[in-house]
């Protein structure tokens, strides 16, 4: 019979013990298996807060909690449980929870929290680099994904012994766990004693004593006793004899007495066991089991008794009540939240929770309300007017007006909402006059302040609650106003819209951040465009004008009310068109400028036409040295000087054809091109060497064997260092997702002279005409690369379609019809007429605006530019909106309407 009360009462130990770590281990499971990481620390939600003030506060046998990660990183948690703790780390009187964040640079930082989970506090320090990978609790974690319990140490902030239980993350990133102290266990053990002479010791595996509810010294110094050095050594089994599920039990003789020793095991994990060992008195055991008898049958015929009392009395009046909020409480927990009346019930206590439960469902409401109303907000000034609206409907205020700053100077204020058509408050001069005030979380108007910020209005009393970004600083303020005294509803309320500010300053901070943002990336883009421009001096600022003659384009199809009356454009729409327009000609960067401004059919950096007439001078010096001679071997000289004029007036007729040639400003004719190549067959002599003085690409292309001088050699040469094999580097082209049409021509550059006379239309080969088509290639290649924002995908299409045709004969694509973006339609159009009427081409005259547009007509005639756009950009007087601003005098002729109809017949 002695051992069955033993036995019980070890049981129940057990169990007592078992429920104190098995919802510590469930909730380490929890956590770890339901994605908890550093998020949360980081972020620090107040759900999340009160979440583990609720943990802490219900298990203050829980030193701390805390996640270290595999980079090194730790964060913990704690409640201020005593005023020594909150010394120990330096909390604010009304802290109950601090967050420490350790980083794996040694930077720590300590935030504190009140009763509500505001933060009040926090502080920046630097630790003696604490590595939680360096710790046992941490080592044994990261093996499993089971449970592990570490032999008692002294932990690492507040150098108290204690136990701690880990595991692994889910996602093995770090490990989870969670500290006891000692003393927290001895407390528990000691309220299970069985009697005042009973001892009770808790033993780890190496029989080292965490707790007793006996005053035993058991730490030494940061070091526990061990049962031999408490004596009790001789008395007890070899542990790893005893097997899990078993009790030992055993009789001894100690004291002066007899006890019944009873060892119990309790398995943490299948790794760690502790051992409980009960020392029990044998004159004890029938008597505790008496007074534990009485007592339990007194406290339940009185608990009885009570109850049913209490039920009987009560039922009736707060039955009505209590199922009315319980139906509440199911709509919160469905997230259904609305304004409604409680029922009133003749309880106190009922109706105090009837106001708390409609308080709260009234704050919730206005809650998710302003989430709906953030996550709907695209603009800054949404948000501002989400925020007053919000806040003068929950603190019943008079007015709510709300002051911004910009980066650029944050002293200077502006307002952006207002509740009222009331003039907006003096916020500017209270700042100038005390700026100190606007540090403060909620700060209170006084006289002298009301005086100062309400001026005119009615308002006499109010609330400024300054707005910080996460670094800090001040974005902005909102000032709530009174007409007359505060009530005490609107004072209970302040400072829930303190926290809900909070959100809105993040939203309020992101919104400024993307206006930042897109404002650089207007600006890089424009900046791009100009560099393009500037690139070339002939281009003038043709990709600056596009998009102003592609915007006027758009604006008359958005008003039109035929063709185009389903054609609206968005923000969103305007953006897309008008960043495709500055970026059409992008790819112009990778264009070689003497290609970009080729005047003449030889010109490459400089125009070879040079190279030509020396040439032509060698062969009229060679003339005059024909003609002495023929004179020194006893010749006539009127025959021989006239044999010498008809040689030099055949070569200067000869290169002026040359000359005219090169210019290229009418088609060359087959006449002409096979004239250029007879006078190619005429020769003169070089006696230098040409493979002196030159880079190394250029001696890669000559003939390395020695020459031999003095050479004879053509007029007009096309020789094999006249031709460059194409790049590497273009090879890029096959990398892209697009299908590219262009015919890539067997070299890179043919600068062969008579090559490139014989162009038959203007002055770029085949070769250069492709490297001035590439550019849109190269467009696309450059934008392809970028990560759009939904709401722009689009822009490397309608930028680099700007020279396809309707037809289909256009490039790089050779998309026709509809597959055509409108958009791409519209800058192909600006383009072209920009391009036509600049005055600043080297190759070619300025057009009038009359010729210009006849062009253009032809154009649309054949099929290359779209007939619906041109016909607005003629009836809307496009084309006259853009020559009266930019285009000279000279240029802006009287354009002939008829005309231009005529050719679009």
């Amino acid at each position: 019979m002695s051992k069955d009360i033993v036995k019980n009462y070890s049981n129940e130990l057990k169990v007592e013990l078992d429920e104190l770590s098995t919802p510590l281990i469930t909730l380490l499971d929890t956590l770890a298996n339901t994605g908890f990481t550093e998020k949360e620390f980081n972020e620090q939600p107040i759900e999340w807060l009160e979440m583990m003030h609720m943990l802490l506060s219900k298990n203050k046998h829980i030193a701390s909690f805390y996640i270290g990660n595999n980079d090194g990183s730790a964060y913990l948690i704690r409640s201020m449980y005593t005023e020594a703790d909150k010394l120990r780390y330096a909390a604010p009187d009304t802290t109950v929870l601090m967050l420490e964040i350790n980083l794996n640079n040694g930077q720590q930082r300590s935030i504190y929290f009140d009763q509500q989970m505001r933060r009040i506090g926090s502080k920046r320090s630097h630790s003696n680099y604490y590595d939680p990978r360096t710790r046992d609790w941490f080592k044994n974690a990261k093996g499993d994904m089971d449970i592990h319990m570490v032999e008692p140490y002294a932990f690492y902030f507040s150098r108290r012994i204690g136990i701690t239980y880990s595991r692994m993350l889910k996602n093995k990133q770090g490990v989870i766990a969670v500290d006891f102290t000692l003393g927290s266990l001895t407390d528990i053990i000691q309220d299970l004693e069985y009697s005042e002479n009973s001892k009770v010791l808790l033993l780890t595996a190496s029989k080292r004593i965490i707790s007793s509810n006996q005053e035993l010294e058991l730490i030494n110094g940061e070091k526990l006793f061990t049962a031999e050095e408490l004596e009790i050594a001789e008395f007890l089994p070899d542990f790893n004899d005893i097997k899990i599920e078993e009790t030992l039990f055993s009789t001894i003789f100690w004291q002066d007495q007899n006890w019944e020793l009873v060892v119990t095991p309790l398995e943490i994990s299948s790794l760690d066991v502790l051992y409980l060992v009960n020392f029990v008195a044998y004159k004890d055991l029938l008597y505790g089991s008496s007074i534990l008898r009485n007592e339990l049958i007194v406290i339940s015929l009185i608990t009885v008794l009570i109850s049913f009392l209490i039920i009987l009395a009560t039922t009736e009046k707060i039955a009505k009540p209590l199922s009315y909020l319980t139906k509440s409480v199911e709509n919160i927990q469905r997230f259904s939240f609305k304004r409604k009346v409680y029922k009133k019930s003749n309880i106190n206590d009922i109706n105090a929770l009837n106001e708390a439960m409609n308080s709260m469902e009234n704050v919730l409401v206005d809650f998710f309300q302003n989430l709906r109303d953030i996550a709907r907000s695209t603009e800054s000034e949404q948000l501002s007017t989400s925020m007053v609206t919000q806040a003068k409907a929950m603190l019943a205020c008079d007015i709510c007006q709300l002051f911004v700053n910009s980066p650029a100077d944050r002293a200077a204020f502006r307002i952006t909402a207002n509740s009222d058509a009331f003039a907006p408050f003096n916020v500017q001069t209270l700042y100038d006059h005390n700026n100190a005030i606007f540090t403060n979380s909620i700060h209170e108007l006084d006289r002298n302040d009301s005086h100062l910020v309400f001026l005119d209005s009615d308002c006499t009393r109010g609330f400024i609650i300054p707005l910080l970004n996460r670094a800090d600083v001040l974005v902005g303020v909102l000032v709530i106003g009174f007409n007359n005294n505060i009530s005490t509803y609107s004072r209970d309320r302040i400072h829930f819209v303190r926290e809900f500010l909070a959100f809105n300053e993040i939203v309020l901070e992101q919104l400024e951040q993307e206006h930042e943002q897109r404002a650089l990336f207007h600006s890089f883009v424009e900046m791009m465009a100009t560099s393009v421009d500037i690139k070339s001096p002939y281009t003038g600022a043709h990709c600056q004008r596009v998009p102003q003659i592609t915007k006027m384009i758009a604006k008359a199809a958005e008003q039109d009310q035929q063709v185009f009356d389903d054609f609206s454009l968005t923000e969103d729409g305007w953006e897309e068109l008008l960043i495709a327009a500055w970026l059409h000609d992008c790819g112009k960067v990778t264009t070689p400028d003497y290609v970009m401004d080729k005047a003449t059919k030889l010109e490459t950096i400089y125009d070879r036409i040079h190279e030509v007439r020396m040439r032509y001078e060698v062969l009229k010096r060679d003339a005059d040295i024909s003609y002495w001679k023929a004179v020194a071997q006893g010749q006539d000289k009127l025959s021989a000087k006239a044999v010498c004029d008809e040689q030099k007036a055949a070569l200067e007729n000869e290169f002026e054809f040359i000359a005219q040639c090169n210019i290229g400003h009418e088609d060359l004719q087959p006449e002409s091109i096979a004239r250029l190549e007879k006078i190619a067959r005429r020769t003169w002599q070089r006696t230098l060497p040409d493979n002196i003085g030159l880079s190394q690409e250029a001696l890669d292309k000559k003939d390395s064997a020695r020459q031999v001088l003095p050479s004879t050699e053509p007029l007009l040469a096309d020789k094999q260092a006249h031709l460059y094999s194409w790049q590497k580097s273009n090879s890029l082209a096959s990398q892209s997702k697009r299908e590219f049409t262009l015919t890539k021509p067997e070299y890179q550059h043919n600068r062969g002279e008579l090559h490139n006379l014989r162009v038959t239309l203007g002055t770029l080969t085949a070769e250069e005409r492709y490297n001035v088509n590439d550019h849109s290639i190269q467009t696309y290649l450059m934008l392809d690369q970028l990560p759009y924002p939904e709401h722009l995908k689009n822009v490397p299409l309608i930028a680099g379609s700007h020279h396809e045709k309707l037809n289909g004969n256009g490039y790089p694509l050779k998309m026709k019809g509809e597959e055509i973006p409108l958009g791409g339609r519209m800058i192909a159009i600006a383009d072209i007429f920009e391009a036509l009427t600049t005055a600043e081409r080297p190759y070619k005259k300025a057009n009038t605006l009359n010729q210009s547009l006849i062009i253009m007509a032809s154009m649309v005639k054949n099929g290359e530019l779209d007939a619906n756009l041109f016909e607005l950009f003629i009836t809307q007087g496009i084309y006259q909106q853009y020559a009266d601003e930019y285009l000279a005098e000279s240029q802006r002729d009287k354009v002939d309407i008829c005309a231009i109809k005529a050719v679009l017949k």
